[in-house]
């Protein structure tokens, strides 16, 4: 007779194993996969918010979102360069983009920053960087089209330039991809991509989910692209999108991607891709609130952001009768009041001007992360 080992035994085993080998044991099975992802070292659900300001160029973190919590946030990172825009965060890096100071060059400058160390790495301009001639007084926002991602199996850090247009104006046709290695030059490739309908939608969002690369196309019946960081092949999906309006983004929840929907009514819908096509997991009223992009869901609640306030809505109970989950208590982040260690200092900036990212910080003093960054 067959036997299986409990769940928590199996935790148990695969907390034993070194930091490689559970990357590896997550490609089992999807049982495997989730115990890794929220029950080990690797746990998504110890991931922080990381709140960028897009007006001021400041990064904060929130060290807990938890029902004890003070509601508080620290700063992690900040510039005196207004047109930084953050691309995305790999343990415990940032990953930036100089959208204005790039010499009139389109795809700006691409910065890597370890805000522990203050190192940094400046990555290559763009193959097919040119002159650009846009508005003097508007930086164009280079930043929409790059992913910062890290495959968890190979443990590579990748940059990602993905095709798009900038107002029919500026057109990429080509993606590129730049691979960071351990005493090796860093430069931009080229990936063979399928022969049509992959250009990407930059109002959707470009985001990475557990190695993978994925965008919205633009133009006709929009479809998911993933592009894979470890065998770098590029997909497109057949499941087809939840009904839409013109008013969406993708985001990552609970390592899963998902895709948030704002209707006209008010509500905003998340649906999760899973096995066999997309759930909607999350039904939220936002009359004066949004959903901050591109992430919202950290550990036990969903956030929410309004004016300088950002709101954590702990999930408890039964699912609603249309299946989605119902808020609970709710936590408040002051993270632009207060001073030191009880707030964040900011200018008032309205919560468009929010981007949420999940940040987990390694131990980046030691391995090869800090190899390829440079102290400044």
């Amino acid at each position: 007779m067959e036997r299986s080992l409990s769940t928590d035994v199996l935790v148990e085993i695969l907390r034993r194993l070194p930091p490689s080998a559970r990357r590896r044991a997550r490609l089992v099975c999807r049982l495997w996969r989730d115990i890794v992802g929220e029950r080990t070292t690797e746990m998504h659900s110890r991931a922080k918010p990381l709140l960028w300001n897009t007006r001021t160029a400041v990064a904060y973190v929130v060290d807990d979102v938890s029902p004890s919590s003070t509601g508080s946030c620290r700063e992690l990172w900040r510039t005196v360069c207004s047109n930084l825009q953050l691309v995305g965060s790999c343990n415990g890096l940032l990953c930036l983009c100089d959208n204005y100071s790039s010499g009139n060059k389109t795809g700006g400058n691409v910065t890597l920053v370890n805000p522990t160390t203050r190192e940094t790495l400046a990555v290559p301009a763009l193959p097919c960087a040119r002159h650009f001639v846009g508005h003097p007084w508007q930086a164009t926002r280079w930043d929409k089209a790059y992913s910062f991602g890290y495959h968890p199996t190979s443990g590579q850090y990748k940059v990602v330039h993905v095709p798009c247009s900038f107002d029919r104006v500026c057109e990429f046709d080509t993606l590129y991809v730049l691979t960071l290695r351990v005493g090796m030059e860093a430069v931009w490739r080229e990936v063979l991509l399928p022969p049509r309908g992959t250009r990407c939608n930059l109002d959707a969002g470009v985001v990475c989910v557990d190695g993978v690369t994925h965008w919205v196309t633009d133009g006709g019946a929009a479809r998911v692209v993933s592009f894979d960081l470890d065998d770098e092949r590029v997909t497109l999906s057949t499941t087809p999108l939840p009904a839409l309006s013109d008013d969406y983004n993708l985001t990552v929840v609970h390592g899963r991607l998902g895709v948030v929907v704002r209707n006209p009514s008010g509500t905003r819908d998340a649906w999760v891709l899973q096995e066999g096509g997309w759930i909607r997991r999350f039904s939220v009223t936002c009359l004066w609130q949004d959903i901050p992009r591109p992430n919202f869901a950290f550990g036990d609640y969903f956030l929410k952001s309004e004016g300088s306030a950002l709101y954590g809505h702990r999930q408890k109970g039964p699912s609603s009768s249309s299946g989605c989950s119902r808020a609970g208590d709710v936590l408040k982040v002051n993270w632009s009041q207060g001073s030191g260690h009880a707030g964040c200092q900011d200018d008032g900036s309205q919560h468009r001007a929010l981007l949420l990212l999940p940040y987990v910080c390694l131990r980046l003093d030691a391995g090869a992360i800090g190899c390829f960054l440079h102290k400044v």
